[in-house]
């Protein structure tokens, strides 16, 4: 199909000079984490209001359903299945992206007594050419959040590389990082607004590819109703970046 050719030439020119579009999970890890025994269950979305002109991602809406499982209070796994649609690929309807699992690790669970949280997240993907020429992918995610009192400060430090011996693309690195502030009580909606930071900061070793910096920022609200879990943002990006203005949704599922 047509629209499928010019949509992997577009991505593979992107990856390797640099571009960003937006990935099928846009989020700063913070202490969430599924509780032992128990599964939990995200969705994922965000949707590009508006790209370069010509851009593949136009009008792009990803829809990314996340199953995770506490296995105990140290760790957790986790299962993404990520699709897209947008008038630039199979004529608009949906298509799946591919697969990823996760694990995430933390020497312990956050305590009242200390502000201070820290955990591991390792993720491996089998994906769809048309958004990642390797397919397989590998990330490492290192997470770090200091709560006190009504603020909440959040940072995550992500290592990408493709899981190739003849990788088209180099490894990369991206700092993500969240400031909130608690508006409302738990029992009254648990309302917190804030800043998302996505920055995305080119290959580790600039002789292994170009170095172009994009940067992402959300304005975003984090809320319960009715013991769904959300979070809504609207973003701009800057930079070498295929799209330019997206909205985002996580929405946590009560599965109790």
């Amino acid at each position: 199909m047509p629209n499928q050719k010019v949509l992997i030439a577009s991505l593979a020119l992107c990856a390797a000079g640099g571009c960003w579009a937006a990935p099928e999970e846009i989020q700063v890890y913070l202490d969430e984490f599924a509780e032992p025994g128990k599964f939990g269950l995200d969705f994922h979305t965000n949707y590009v209001l508006s790209a370069q002109p010509g851009s593949v991602t136009r009008r792009m809406l990803r829809v990314t359903p996340e199953l995770s499982y506490g296995i105990n209070e140290n760790w957790e796994a986790a299962l993404y299945w990520l699709t897209s649609a947008g008038p630039m690929q199979s004529d608009g309807r949906p298509v799946t992206d591919g697969a990823k699992v996760r694990v995430k690790w933390r020497p312990r669970a956050p305590t009242p007594d200390s502000p201070w949280y820290g955990a591991i997240n390792v993720e491996v993907g089998q994906l769809s050419r048309r958004f990642y020429p390797d397919q397989t992918s590998a990330e490492v995610k290192f997470i770090g959040v200091y709560q006190k009192d009504k603020w909440t400060l959040g940072a995550n430090l992500n290592i990408d590389r493709a899981l190739r011996s003849n990788a088209q693309q180099p490894a990369t690195s991206e700092l993500d990082t969240k400031v909130a502030y608690r508006i409302s009580a738990v029992d009254q909606g648990d309302l917190r607004l804030g800043l998302e930071n996505y920055q995305f900061l080119g290959a580790i070793r600039p002789q292994a590819g170009p170095g172009t910096r994009t940067s992402s920022t959300f304005l975003v609200a984090d809320f319960t109703v009715r013991h769904w879990d959300l979070n809504i943002g609207l973003g701009k990006a800057s930079g070498v970046s295929t799209d330019k203005w997206l909205v985002k949704a996580i929405i946590g599922v009560p599965l109790d």
